[in-house]
């Protein structure tokens, strides 16, 4: 059985226009029997890399994920949790500059820091590797990534979003102990992948980031929003239509490797836009300055301090 991604063409981020597609992808998941159901609880994970308002493409737009949250509400999910962890800052203040707030009393949304980290034993036996154990409090979890250029594993898609569940400090110790190998860094990305499984992925490409991604490109107007459960055909598509060569997206490779979801595109049915060739878009720019996947002594050193005066200083000084 081939692997389905629902895709469709969206120029903006209107959420009646957005909403739809959503409860699309919800049938999709929820079929050949209900998947979400009454009484549940549900995690959200969005993109929050740091605080940045959504028209600077860094977050997950706040529209998508309203969508979704009224898609759960009408299936009576009992609770809905959003949550991640930021590279700089409280997750409650990069939520609320990504523009989440208004979920929380619209809809209920609880916005809880991940917590309880536990060891992960990975086919690449990497050490230190520890997930939120909070995660495993959820019936789904739903997958939010945003399409962006990324500086050092070239694009960050659905795939790469999972590697938020690592909690705080511990993602640039794990960058280095891979040695500046971004395939071996990919296959640590797959296993987490496969560990979190989340029920369904949601893809934000209406507004993408292009260029010194994921925190420093510029808006790129993809248009498109996609979804579907196998996270390696979403990126494979997603791939293909903004024409980055293929070893290139290093998570992607990874999942080759692994023999993770649907690689080859003859295995992958797409739903809604079906002509691939048509969605396929030119211009798309990566990073000008590719970076090392591992960070020398120097700059983890100032990853902490920038996180210390980010919570300790700048946010208690806005208040």
């Amino acid at each position: 059985m081939k692997s389905k991604v629902l895709i469709q063409k969206i120029a903006s981020y209107d959420l009646a226009e957005v909403e739809p597609f959503v409860r699309n992808s919800f049938d999709r998941v929820n079929r050949p029997k209900s998947l979400f159901r009454a009484g549940q609880k549900v995690l959200l994970k969005p993109n929050l890399l740091r605080a940045f308002k959504p028209e600077k493409c860094v977050t997950t737009h706040p529209v998508v994920l309203e969508a979704v949250c009224r898609a759960l509400r009408d299936l009576s999910i009992d609770e809905i949790v959003l949550s991640d962890s930021p590279a700089f800052g409280s997750l409650k203040a990069v939520a609320k500059e990504a523009g989440y707030e208004p979920l929380v009393k619209r809809y209920g949304v609880k916005i809880v820091p991940l917590s309880n980290p536990l060891p992960l034993s990975t086919e690449e036996n990497i050490p230190h590797l520890k997930i939120a154990g909070s995660i495993k409090e959820y019936d789904h979890i739903i997958n939010l990534p945003k399409v962006k250029s990324h500086c050092q594993m070239t694009l960050t898609l659905s795939i790469k979003n999972l590697f938020g569940l690592v909690i705080g400090k511990r993602k640039p110790v794990l960058h280095c102990l891979v040695k500046n190998d971004k395939v071996k860094f990919g296959r640590l990305l797959v296993d987490i992948a496969k560990y979190v499984n989340p029920s369904l992925t949601v893809v934000d490409g209406i507004q993408a980031m292009q260029g010194q991604g994921p925190m420093n490109g510029t808006p790129y107007p993809l248009g498109i929003l996609a979804s579907g459960e196998d996270l390696t055909a979403l990126d494979r598509v997603l791939a293909e239509i903004l024409g980055v060569p293929l070893e290139k997206v290093y998570a992607l490779e990874a999942a080759r490797q692994k023999m993770f979801g649907a690689y080859e595109l003859e295995d992958i049915e797409l739903i809604g836009e079906d002509n691939l060739e048509a969605l396929k878009v030119s211009g798309f720019q990566l990073a000008e300055r590719p970076l090392d996947i591992s960070f020398n002594p120097f700059r983890v050193l100032k990853s902490f301090l920038k996180q210390i005066y980010e919570v300790g200083i700048k946010e208690k000084l806005a208040g």
